[in-house]
């Protein structure tokens, strides 16, 4: 049985995100997924995800890996919040958007060719659905909408 490839997610000397496989370094999500053709298997779903979101906007989000743990940590920031507080340039508060619908958050999975995850704007805290094809001749760009409540 072969070994899983390593991947690691990384920057390039220019600051350009790449996800590092085996050695072998790239920006491009299809020469990743002909590097480590196994991302597409649903058992890697969460680690092709994570690999796609990097490529796609390097830092800008966060892949929901635990549903769950989600819920808890946003509801938590959303009570710790004054909804009556003024509004301040550059302070973000998840009280100026819809909570997401929790229920509809899962981990990232895999059917067939298609990619499906969540992820969280790291800043403002929106939530995403994402999705991508992975079949042959896809671009494998990530479409982000935003999960509405």
């Amino acid at each position: 049985m072969a070994q899983d490839p390593q991947i690691l997610l990384s920057f390039d000397d220019e600051g350009a995100a790449v996800v590092i496989v085996d050695g072998t370094e790239t920006g491009d999500p299809q020469t990743m997924l002909e590097l480590a053709p196994g991302l597409k298997d649903s058992a890697n779903a969460l680690l092709c995800a994570q690999a796609l979101n990097h490529l796609a906007h390097e830092q800008t989000y966060a892949v929901i890996e635990d549903p769950s743990a989600f819920a808890d940590w946003y509801k938590q920031r959303l009570a710790s919040e004054d909804p009556n507080a003024d509004w301040v340039e550059g302070t973000f508060q998840l009280s100026n958007y819809d909570a997401p619908d929790f229920a509809a958050i899962k981990a990232p999975e895999i059917d067939r060719d298609k990619l499906t995850f969540f992820a969280v704007n790291r800043q403002l805290g929106a939530v995403y659905v994402v999705k991508a094809s992975l079949g042959d001749g896809s671009t494998l760009v990530p479409e982000y909408e935003p999960l509405i409540g």
